[in-house]
């Protein structure tokens, strides 16, 4: 039995065939394009993550300014002191800088927004790459002969803004007791 390479340099061809190359080549571009396809893959979900936490991030420093604020609030949606609330909005007294003013925090265009001393001046408390879709404010234990602490539950959804690809909303939800009675 002769080699192979023996015999076709016997025949006087050396190199490789047209039909060789072109199944080479081929092999070659389909490796090329699945590894191209993965790693564009990779990249789109690397930036959806990075916008994510992104967003969560700032989202989460909001949130806990809310809560701080709610913990040393008192007369949460009274229609005395602080008028009646709207949905996913709040208002309730707090004492800034040892005076109490009144507070209130609402979702205006995909932002959340919160207004000291109750002008309708609001600033807000989101990034630009923060879209939240809801903001909603469960209210519990706000009247003053039911002997709890108000609790006010925060539910919020947010998602990453200008996003190329849509991402689902992080869904967060948090309860905060306020530290003094409702009198």
């Amino acid at each position: 039995m002769r080699p192979v390479l023996e015999w076709k340099n016997r025949q006087g061809r050396q190199g490789f065939s047209l039909v060789e190359l072109l199944v080479s080549m081929g092999l070659f571009s389909a490796v090329v394009a699945v590894a191209v396809g993965g790693f564009i893959g990779a990249l789109r979900n690397q930036r959806q993550a990075a916008a994510l936490v992104a967003a969560e991030s700032n989202l989460s420093l909001a949130m806990e300014q809310i809560a701080r604020e709610i913990r040393t609030g008192h007369y949460f949606c009274d229609g005395a002191h602080t008028g009646p609330c709207l949905p996913g909005e709040l208002i309730f007294v707090s004492p800034i800088g040892g005076v109490d003013q009144t507070v209130a925090y609402r979702l205006s265009n995909g932002s959340i927004e919160r207004s000291v001393g109750g002008t309708a001046n609001y600033e807000k408390l989101t990034a630009e790459n923060v879209l939240v879709e809801y903001l909603e404010f469960i209210l519990l234990g706000n009247q003053t002969s039911d002997g709890y602490p108000p609790r006010v539950t925060v539910t919020v959804g947010v998602t990453a803004r200008n996003a190329t690809v849509s991402i689902p909303p992080v869904r967060i939800q948090t309860t905060v007791s306020a530290r003094a009675l409702d009198t």
